[in-house]
């Protein structure tokens, strides 16, 4: 079956390891948790293998999807010069289909807040459940609200250098679109040795702890725990990294 998918992440595929390859704070905690799943992991969102073929390379079974077929060519590049064959396709995390079900499903690096309704969040969270076995887990993260830092942020807002890599230089900028129905963008530019390089811009939607616990509920988990960050402390405080584990049983 082929499937069309039209991404705007496309255009991501150009500098997203530039922007984000060196991040490394989730890869231990994902690994071990694939580790102890003992069966088929499927990550969503896999972009270009930042997570993926680290579990890849540690002898993980492990599946992947992502919307952006540009970004997946850059996963099978860097598959290639590993020697390791992925096990990855096209696919929306709202309405994907596989024969196979999963003991482990992850969504790192926030992505789930890229769906921006809770018609969309709802659909994307029963997804998942359909392919997980009995007792299979759902692990994802994503940042804690601060509603106050948000609100302070509008269009015309200064630039916040966020990396410097030698020749390239990273700036973004976050701000409200839609205050009411809690839905951010960021834009981002990249200079290459002074000149301007890239620019794009993302979307996502702000997800408090009770709502996300009503969608899970409604979504028809039953059980499942949130911790504030990777090494599994208690949530005490917005500015925690929420890290969630829900179980289909």
């Amino acid at each position: 079956m082929v499937i069309h998918i039209s991404s705007e992440y496309d255009a991501w595929a150009r500098v997203y390891d530039i922007i984000y390859g060196g991040y490394k704070e989730d890869i231990e905690f994902y690994r071990n948790e694939a580790k102890k799943s003992k069966g088929k992991v499927l990550e969503i969102g896999c972009g270009t293998g930042r997570i993926y073929l680290e579990l890849l390379k540690n002898g993980i079974d492990v599946y992947g999807i992502d919307i952006s077929k540009k970004m997946l060519e850059e996963l099978r590049k860097k598959a290639r010069r590993m020697g390791l064959m992925p096990k990855v396709r096209l696919g929306d995390m709202r309405n994907f289909r596989f024969r196979e079900k999963f003991s482990l499903i992850i969504v790192p690096f926030r992505s789930f807040l890229y769906n921006l309704t809770t018609e969309d969040q709802l659909k994307t969270l029963r997804n998942f459940k359909r392919h997980l076995i009995d007792n299979g887990r759902l692990i994802l993260n994503f940042f804690y609200p601060d509603i106050e830092r948000m609100m302070s942020m509008s269009k015309e807002s200064e630039e916040l250098i966020v990396t410097d890599m030698g020749k390239y230089v990273v700036r973004e900028k976050s701000y409200f679109v839609d205050e009411i129905n809690q839905i951010v963008e960021t834009s981002l530019i990249v200079y290459k040795d002074g000149k301007l390089f890239w620019r794009g811009s993302y979307r996502f939607a702000l997800i408090y702890k009770r709502e996300f616990e009503l969608l899970l509920r409604v979504a028809g988990f039953k059980k499942w725990s949130v911790y504030g960050g990777f090494n599994y402390e208690p949530l005490k405080s917005y500015k925690q990294e929420m890290v969630w584990i829900a179980e289909n049983i």
